[in-house]
């Protein structure tokens, strides 16, 4: 299962036979604002797999409040 560390709103996760899949929106730590862009995929690898799990990150700046927003989000 998948954990949104910080700057992000997870919105769904698929579990596939080879990756798996996590599908979220950014959002704005300091202010709240989600931002309207269409939702953003990653892959991670499955649990099965020998090189288990994976750590996405990326950053932006928030339209509302222009915060510097870190996304991190661990798979799992």
């Amino acid at each position: 299962m998948a954990v949104a560390i910080q700057g992000a709103v997870l919105i769904r996760e698929y579990q596939q036979a080879y990756t798996d899949k996590i599908v979220y929106r950014r959002r704005c730590d300091n202010c709240g604002y989600l931002a309207p862009t269409p939702a953003i995929s990653v892959s991670c690898l499955p649990y099965q797999a020998e090189m288990y799990g994976c750590y996405h990150a990326e950053s932006f700046v928030c339209q509302f409040c222009g915060n510097h927003q870190v996304v991190k989000i661990q798979g799992g």
